[in-house]
């Protein structure tokens, strides 16, 4: 695995993710005794359920740790040793943080709690997900899945999220579950809003220079282009027609390439969120 500038930035943001996880549990999720997603929700459960039932202190950073666990061979196995490297990163920080930081409670408006710290948690995800990584525990088990399946799977742990926290109303009352749910829907709308890997964009493109393009979209984006002669309705002449899909992450990138080569090109994008067949994904 090459060490380069873009891993130690990869580093970097998922340390801050971390951070903003770690805040987001000691001010806004304890404040509001709420339920966050994922085997961090089940660790605080554990925890919360061994004082009340057993008094028992369990320590919520051991348990996230190991929950983890499974998740991480998971994609060491599957994905690649940088993604995992820079997941586990988010991972132990997450834990490190949580277990340095104190309780720093700031409102007691439940519905403020829900909202701003759904808002928090989604942008910590957001972070981490900007450096090809991701928070661990179930968006492990998300990306893995996403990859098998070409599509976001972040409304499915939003529904797996949702059954968690119909066990936490049954153990600690319905109220903080209900207000969970608020929390959990936030932090998945933050999230689904920001992450492009899976949303994809069609280009139909009308270019003098369409060979120039065509190369140009080969050879930076690695994706194949069809191509349809036609003719133009206003003027009758020979026209081709280049189409091709990219990732929604490379609309911009592609735009300013075909203006490059022909500033008078005429260019359609329409959005789609899913492709089926062999489609080249920007590598994790």
């Amino acid at each position: 695995m090459k060490i380069n500038r873009k891993l130690f930035r990869d580093i970097a943001l998922s340390v801050c993710a971390a951070l903003l996880a770690a805040i987001n549990i000691r001010t806004f999720v304890n404040a509001g005794n709420l339920v966050p997603g994922g085997f961090s929700g089940i660790s605080l459960m554990l925890v919360r359920a061994g004082e009340k039932y057993f008094n028992i202190k369990l320590n919520y950073s051991i348990l996230y740790l190991l929950f983890n666990i499974p998740g991480t061979l998971l994609v060491l196995n599957s994905i690649s040793r940088r993604f995992t490297l820079v997941s586990l990163v988010d991972v132990v920080m997450s834990s490190v943080f949580v277990a340095l930081i104190p309780d720093i409670p700031i409102t007691d408006d439940l519905l403020l709690i829900s909202v701003f710290g759904g808002i928090l948690g989604g942008i910590s995800s957001a972070c981490v997900l900007a450096g090809d990584a991701c928070g661990g525990g179930t968006d492990f088990i998300s990306i893995y899945m996403a990859r098998k399946k070409q599509k976001s799977m972040w409304n499915y742990i939003f529904a797996f999220n949702a059954a968690l926290l119909i066990v936490s109303g049954l153990l600690f009352g319905w109220e903080a579950s209900l207000y969970s749910i608020i929390f959990q829907f936030v932090a998945t709308q933050v999230i689904d809003l920001v992450d492009n890997r899976y949303k994809r964009s069609s280009f139909i493109i009308i270019s003098d220079k369409a060979e120039e393009i065509e190369e140009a979209v080969f050879q930076k984006y690695h994706h194949s282009v069809t191509r349809f002669d036609a003719i133009g309705g206003y003027t009758g002449h020979q026209r081709t027609v280049l189409y091709t899909v990219v990732g929604e992450y490379e609309v911009n990138q592609l735009i300013a390439t075909i203006i490059s080569i022909d500033p008078h090109a005429f260019i359609n994008i329409a959005s789609g969120q899913r492709t089926v067949g062999n489609f080249h994904e920007k590598p994790l």
